[in-house]
């Protein structure tokens, strides 16, 4: 019988592989049957202090042994998970909390001065959960121990939960304007994992697959693991583990895969570089990683081929966004490895690149990046003309920029709203950071645009160099130009020791954009 919902996920992955360690943090190791008990009594729990179906739940805390049985305890629920970075500021966490209304907040010890600071005067949250906290129930909203919460009796029977009831509500910092809410179903989260096994052609994996992560759980990349987790085919079962870190830390990082022999894991291009240029590397065994899958921003050819030179492991990057359950294109360790690409369209997913006026272009044309199937969002929370502009004839029009080569292989160019256009000509952040990247001196590089009044906008370049490879901006200039159009080389270069970043790795343009136009003002 197929699966309606992710609750009935976990009660199959623990009927299914019961008492087999499948998830380790930290110290604390869990199977299967333990992961989805400690999520029946979490429900147990959470429908006693009020959550419902259709309730919203705002879930701000650090990878920890709770956050999967929290998830789940939400999920049985019939309620919406509503993940927040745990380093939002309290005025983004109120904006969340005030747009969603939610009711309950779960977080943990050492961010509970900041909810406490969102929370004021928000009548609609009636309860805060904090692991490492202490109950008070006279406390406006009532504060509990998130910790206790487990020991309440497990409850096994669901609510009725359909497959396009929202289970995740993700919210997308764009690059304009307030974030909105992706509004992803049980059934857009069901077959992400199901896509994500097929393309992870499971059935060819050469011995044990130990992965480990460091993708915050409040991310799309952090949810899906979560998930596909629960997919373990039953002839992985003895050898399938996954480990997860609190946060990404190179150096422990590397020990872990060292010390555990880890063959498999999840990446952003950031973590690749940092991996590749860290000054301990050499003290850490790698080589026994089989795949890495990238994903999260374009990854340069010049940093994925350095990196697959440096270690015996194989990149298999993929393309995804939130709107589209973290899904859209991958590579597959089958096929050959095509530099630049991010594969081909997900299983169950089609792929079209389409012109202004929405009609196919042939291969080699670049256009928007457009995906239609159930991994597809709902729509956007409480924003029916956005949702009514990305969502066009069945189609998710991502604002992204790419090809297809003739044999459906997908090569991103940029993001719409990251092109720079200068004197009229279309100019693509990526294809320069790209060219940046293949400088012998360059560990890092990110490329902004900013207003200019002759030419409508400039290209401006931030550079991270190698260590003891210092790198002037004449040569930085010089090098781009051996490479592309002289219009497209950067009017400034930027040093810095590291790049601003998010706390998945992803590059903060808008603060380089900010950065970039005080320069220019100050000159």
């Amino acid at each position: 019988m197929a699966l309606a919902n992710l609750a009935e996920l976990a009660e199959s992955a623990a009927a299914r592989l019961g008492e087999r360690v499948c998830y380790e943090i930290g110290s604390e190791q869990f199977s299967y049957v333990q992961l989805l008990e400690r999520g029946q009594r979490l429900q147990a729990a959470f429908a006693e202090l009020g959550l419902k179906p259709g309730s919203k739940a705002v879930v701000l805390m650090m990878n920890h042994a709770l956050v999967y049985p929290v998830f789940q305890g939400i999920f049985r629920c019939g309620a919406t998970a509503v993940p927040v970075m745990p380093q939002a500021a309290a005025a983004e966490l109120r904006y969340v909390l005030a747009d969603t209304q939610a009711q309950m907040v779960m977080t943990d010890l050492d961010r509970l001065p900041i909810v406490r600071e969102a929370v004021a005067g928000l009548t609609h949250v009636t309860h805060i959960l904090v692991q490492g906290g202490r109950d008070d129930p006279q406390a406006i909203p009532q504060e509990y121990s998130l910790d206790a919460l487990l020991e309440f009796a497990p409850r096994t029977s669901l609510p009725r939960i359909a497959d396009k009831d929202i289970a995740v509500m993700l919210y997308s910092s764009g690059t304009t304007g307030r974030p909105k809410g992706v509004l992803l179903s049980h059934g857009n989260l069901l077959a992400s994992a199901e896509a994500v096994v097929e393309a992870a052609e499971l059935d060819r994996w050469p011995g044990p697959r130990i992965t480990i992560s460091a993708m915050p759980i409040a991310h799309i990349f952090g949810v899906a693991i979560m998930h596909d987790l629960l997919m373990t085919p039953d002839y992985l079962a003895d050898c399938t583990r996954l480990i997860q870190l609190r946060w990404f830390e190179p150096e422990q990082f590397m020990s872990l895969i060292d010390k555990n022999r880890c063959t498999a894991t999840a990446a952003v291009p950031t973590i690749l570089a940092v991996l590749l240029h860290h000054p301990k590397a050499k003290e850490y065994d790698l080589t026994s990683l089989v795949e890495i899958v990238c994903g999260g921003a374009p990854l340069p050819v010049e940093l994925a081929q350095a990196f697959m030179r440096h270690y015996p492991t194989r990149i298999r990057e993929v393309y995804g966004l939130t709107e589209g359950t973290g899904l859209g294109t991958a590579n597959r360790r089958s096929e050959p490895y095509r530099p630049g690409s991010a594969g081909r369209a997900y299983c169950n997913t089609e792929l079209q690149i389409l012109d202004e006026m929405d009609r196919p272009l042939a291969a080699g044309d670049r256009g928007e990046i457009c995906l239609r199937g159930p991994i597809v969002m709902q729509g956007y929370h409480n924003r029916p003309e956005d949702t009514a502009q990305v969502l066009r004839d069945g189609w998710l029009h991502t604002g992204d920029v790419g090809y297809l080569d003739d044999d459906g292989y997908l090569f991103v160019v940029d993001r719409k709203k990251d092109m720079i256009i200068r004197g009229g000509e279309n100019i693509y952040p990526a294809e320069l950071e790209a060219v940046l990247h293949e400088h012998p001196s360059v560990a890092e590089a990110a490329v902004v645009g900013v207003p200019d009044d002759v030419y409508g906008e400039n290209v401006v370049a931030f550079v991270v160099s190698k260590p003891g490879a210092p790198v002037s901006e004449q040569e930085v200039v010089e090098h781009v130009c051996r490479h592309v159009a002289k219009f497209k080389a950067p009017s400034q270069v930027h040093f810095l020791p590291a790049l601003p970043k998010s706390s998945i790795g992803k590059i903060l343009r808008r603060v380089l954009r900010d950065k970039a136009q005080e320069n220019v003002a100050a000159k």
